[in-house]
């Protein structure tokens, strides 16, 4: 049944990026299985960073300064956690609605993207707040990567 389901994830993840998803369940459809994300590694285009649209840039910078604002002040409830996953998810439906990017560069954003949509997705899922502190952590790590390998 998970198998199924990770098929139907890669399936509705290569159509969601050249169409405009409306809902969140669309975006959560844009994760990718994990037997893939073992086969390729972000890495750099022959040592250059790959190229981003504007949309793109814009959308990451948006979801930081979520990330951001959330790590300015103590959190201490599940609550809060679950609150910043659905910003963060609104965030990443945006940027999923607005990809347009295609080619090698759109293969290098699915890399950086899949993690992190599947970190979001287990933050919603969160039951107790030590993991969820731990997820918001990796979602934080995750966006700090995306200066490194676009521009």
């Amino acid at each position: 049944m998970k198998k199924s389901i990770t098929m139907f994830l890669v399936a509705s993840l290569l159509w969601a990026c050249n169409s405009n998803p409306s809902s969140d369940t669309e975006t959560e459809t844009h994760a990718q299985s994990e037997d893939h994300a073992h086969d390729a590694m972000l890495t750099l285009n022959n040592g250059q960073k790959w190229k981003a649209d504007a949309p793109t840039n814009e959308n990451v910078v948006d979801i930081r300064t979520i990330v951001q604002n959330f790590s300015a002040e103590p959190h201490t409830s599940l609550a809060d956690y679950q609150i910043v996953a659905d910003d963060l998810q609104k965030g990443l439906n945006k940027m999923v609605q607005e990809c347009k990017m295609q080619g090698p560069d759109h293969d290098a954003l699915h890399l950086w993207l899949e993690p992190l949509l599947k970190a979001v997705n287990e933050l919603k899922k969160a039951d107790d707040t030590a993991s969820a502190e731990k997820i918001f952590h990796d979602i934080d790590e995750r966006l700090q990567l995306y200066p490194q390998y676009f521009e």
